[in-house]
């Protein structure tokens, strides 16, 4: 075994150890500080892996690709298949050891152990709270005591609540929804292979997905749902480059239903036969909600609750309520500002060429998410896991960054349990961020200078 590899397997091991450590401590926010510890570590062990392997997470990076396996030796083949063996191996191993813990990071997964039960019951989860004395039958000691916001009905998409269903069928248990979950974080993972492989960009670019530490606690540790729709986004995109647009607009309306983030992708993947894939869409998508229609204005109440009240760990959006003074205001500004980047990426990816957009949607997903990201109100840790499957295409170590300093945001545990005080700290919002926004702009400076030598 050369030193190399070894050094690749005691980083895992290292890694590995730190998600044994976080398992140890049972009640993570009771025990915020060591968790925010061996997250770090975890993360420094992850980046200096990225390092061994040579992965640099910059733009420069862009264009390195695997040679062809035909025609190599043994011994330069051997390697690329050591590496992507350990990448695969230590992945499912981090996720194993995590999916043993109890979710206390965020109780998201109660829920949706709630509605599943209640859904696979034949009753609909839109038309009824927990709080509902109609469903006092289903309350029990394991799950509906941990359910956050008990007045409010669910939130989530049909497919979602399809999930949710279908698991609590067989398992009514939050062992099995976060084994749920992990599999559609895990079938990423191979989605991710096939599309660097049809983009001729080296496999093992797919660490920088399936050893992140912040992917590894919200979907093995926490359960969350981002993964499912996750995959169906990936999933799009690989079908898109490989020029299977139908399928490509279902598995992104599905990702849609998952989580509605996705939907404002929609009109990148539209092709020449644009009615055909938006009837596609809206039929997808009322087929889908069929089942909830008996609900009626509550079909979308929860979800205007959250879109009008929510907010945490934002950025730029905070600077917009300190100049407009008013939550309203402050929404409609970052709302008109979202939407006008959304005119600029789809006006420019329309003059693109039929030849180069199979890439460059790959850059324009990346932007518009990023920018709906730092103009968004509500950040939690778990939306940032969506752009990381991204950055193995798109390197961009900026946000690379942020996928570990935005497990700082959790320190707001800190004053609950001990106080039962919910209050960001502003230091902690500054080291979080300050980093990441100046890594961001020099990165963006340096290459908008290297364009300007070119011409």
């Amino acid at each position: 075994m050369k030193r190399k590899q070894f050094i690749f397997l005691l980083l895992a091991a290292g890694q590995g150890l730190c998600y044994l450590f976080l398992l140890s401590l049972g009640n993570l926010k009771e025990n915020i500080v060591l968790c925010e510890a061996g997250f770090f570590a975890a993360f420094i062990l992850y980046w200096a892996s990225l390092a061994l392997l040579n992965i640099k997470p910059a733009a420069r990076d862009r264009a390195t690709t695997l040679p062809a396996v035909s025609g190599q030796s043994a011994d330069s083949v051997y390697p690329t298949i050591f590496y992507i063996a350990g990448i695969i191996f230590f992945a499912c191993c981090f996720r194993f050891i995590l999916w043993l813990s109890t979710p206390t990071l965020s109780d998201d997964i109660y829920r949706y152990v709630w509605e599943g039960k209640i859904f696979a019951a034949g009753l609909n989860p839109f038309a009824h709270a927990p709080a509902d004395q109609a469903l006092y039958a289903f309350r029990d000691k394991e799950i509906f005591p941990y359910i956050n916001h008990q007045e409010l009905s669910t939130i989530y998409p049909p497919l979602s609540l399809f999930i949710f269903r279908l698991c609590a069928k067989l398992s009514a248990t939050v062992a099995a929804m976060k084994m749920t979950f992990i599999l559609f974080d895990l079938l990423t993972i191979g989605i991710l292979f096939l599309i660097l492989n049809a983009m001729h960009i080296s496999p093992l670019r797919v660490i920088i997905y399936a050893w992140n530490p912040l992917v590894i606690m919200e979907f093995a540790g926490s359960g969350h749902l981002d993964s499912a729709g996750i995959f169906f986004l990936m999933l799009a995109l690989y079908l898109f480059i490989t020029g299977r647009r139908v399928s490509s607009t279902i598995a992104l309306t599905l990702s849609f239903l998952a989580k509605f983030l996705s939907g404002m992708f929609i009109p990148f993947v539209l092709g020449k036969r644009k009615i055909l894939y938006l009837l596609i869409f809206g039929l997808l998508v009322g087929v889908c909600y069929v089942p909830f229609f008996s609900a009626g204005d509550k079909l979308f109440h929860s979800l205007l609750q959250y879109s009008q009240r929510w907010i945490f760990n934002a950025s730029i959006y905070d600077l917009l309520m300190l100049l407009f003074q008013s939550n309203t205001k402050a929404r409609l500004a970052a709302a008109a500002i979202l939407l006008a980047v959304f005119f600029v990426l789809l006006f420019k990816y329309s003059r693109q060429p039929a030849a180069t957009r199979a890439v460059y949607i790959f850059s324009t997903v990346f932007i518009l998410m990023g920018c709906t990201f730092v103009f968004s109100p509500v950040l939690y840790p778990w939306y940032l896991c969506w752009i990381i499957p991204l950055m193995a295409i798109v390197p961009n170590r900026a946000w690379l960054m942020l996928s570990g300093s935005i497990f700082l945001s959790y320190l707001i545990w800190k004053g609950y349990v001990e106080a039962g005080i919910w209050q960001e700290n502003m230091w902690v919002k500054f080291a979080e961020y300050v980093p990441f926004y100046g890594l961001l702009l020099y990165d963006g400076l340096r290459n908008f200078r290297q364009k300007r030598y070119r011409l």
